[in-house]
Order: structure tokens, then sequence, then C-alpha cells
């Protein structure tokens, strides 16, 4: 096989698999407009009518709430967390730095469902199963590796000189870490409260162990509807969320960069 071949099969793959991908999106979207009371593809005719049913339904807008605020609390905290330890982690050596890293970097390895078993077995003797606090608790396990990597590939790139120098002309080092270094961990940051916000308001396998009556996810909740009902409503919220989220990232995209902060 020569190179030009072999160039245009890895091609050709790369494609398919692009296709392979965005199928699903490619039928969701239009389904959320079909004026038909089922969902199929392809849609008859043209309606507005099931973005407007998402407001009918009191079920699907609690679960957004939830699943909103907890995104936030969850990506709040993150930051935080994360920030601090991908800052001990790149810059300072003491034992057992690697395993904590492994630590860290784990619940984007483990499977999904194993890590819900996990996560349910330590809250629910602390009684937090089905409550908002362990809800947070969980999916900051989950989002935290993301906030670890971003900062840290970004801290990559921060000469340390420069709060070196702020500590010689008399700053404190906490002073010197939040006038100099914070600012120039603003790509990272953005990119790793996007990507937190994002799992995190998505997760669907853990919540799955946790959530009950009156706490409620957005993904669980559109699950349950599945069950009983099966119209364009989900195929609208699917849009939505679609939509919120290809804007969030080309926003991400535009203002720092993705590709920087995973190389």
């Amino acid at each position: 096989m020569t190179p030009r071949t072999g160039r245009r099969l890895l091609n050709a793959y790369v494609v398919v698999m692009m296709v392979f991908l965005a199928l699903p999106i490619a039928i969701v979207i239009p389904s959320a407009f079909g004026e038909g009371g089922d969902l199929s593809f392809p849609p008859r005719g043209f309606s507005l009518k099931w973005f407007g049913a998402i407001l009918e339904r009191p079920e699907l807008m609690a679960a957004a709430a939830n699943s909103a605020a907890i995104a936030l609390v969850a990506t709040a905290v993150s930051l935080v967390v994360g920030t601090l330890s991908a800052v001990a982690l790149r810059r300072y050596s003491f034992p057992g730095r690697g395993a904590l890293m492994t630590l860290f970097m784990a619940p984007l390895v483990f499977p999904a469902i194993v890590l819900a078993a996990a996560i349910a077995m330590v809250l629910a003797p602390l009684g937090l199963i089905r409550t908002f606090q362990g809800l947070v608790l969980a999916h900051i396990v989950v989002v935290l590796p993301y906030v670890v990597r971003t900062v840290s590939a970004t801290l990559a790139e921060v000469d340390r000189a420069w709060e070196e120098a702020a500590l010689t002309l008399g700053a404190s080092p906490w002073r010197g870490f939040r006038t100099i270094t914070l600012p120039l961990l603003r790509p990272g940051l953005v990119a790793g409260a996007t990507f937190s916000l994002i799992i995190s308001f998505d997760e669907f396998t853990i919540s799955l162990f946790l959530v009950g009556s009156g706490m409620m996810t957005l993904p669980i909740e559109m699950y349950n509807y599945a069950e009983f009902s099966l119209d364009p409503t989900l195929a609208a919220v699917s849009t939505l969320l679609i939509l919120l989220t290809t804007a969030a990232v080309l926003a991400v995209e535009r203002t720092v960069g993705l590709g920087k902060q995973f190389s």
C-alpha cells in the first residue's frame, strides 16, 4: 500500500466516522419540527408547537432547573478544587504526585456503571442518596478531571518567573498568584468550566443511581418520559440542548481556543 492510498483510506475512515456520529443529530433536529404526534423521520409538516409543549410539562422544567443548579454548584466547586490541585501537581514535587494525578483522572477511564455503583455505595450510608447534596458530590467526581486537565495544560504555558518577579517586588505569595498567575489561567478555567457544565448537565448513568422522587435531573426525566410517551417533545428538548452545547463550545473556541487546552 502506497502512502497516498493509506492517506485516502484514513480520510475516508474519518469521514465515515464523522457521518456516523452526526447522523443521530441529523435525525433528531428535523424530528423536533414535525407536525405529527409521534416521533418519526422524516417529519410530516412543519410546526414549532413541540417547543411550546416543553413549557407545558412541569416535570421537565423542574428537572431542567435541578440539572442546572447541580451543574453550576459542581462546576464552581470543581474550579476551586481543580485549580488548586493542578497548581500543586504541576509546580511542586512531592511523594505520590503521580498516583494523585492518576486518581484525579480515574473517573475518565472507569466504566460509568462501575463508578456509579461505587459512588452510590459511598453516599448511601451517609444518607445522601436522592438528595441535592449527593448529586452535587457525585457530579464533582465526574467533572473534576476536566478542570484539572485544562488548567494543567494552561499552567504548563505560564512562565513562573512572572510570579516570582512579583514576589521580589514585595507581593505576598497569595497576591502574586491572584494578580499574576490566575488571570493567565483564564483560558483553562473557561474551558474547564464549560466542559464541566456540559458534562454535569448531561450526566445520566451516575444520576440514575442517585435520583428519586422530587429530585430528578433532566436526562433521567427524559428517559422516564420516553417510557410512556414518545412524541417530538423529547426531540425538541434534545434540539435545544444540542444548540446550547454547540453555542457554548464555539464561544469557548473563539475566545480561548479548545485545541490548545488538549494539546
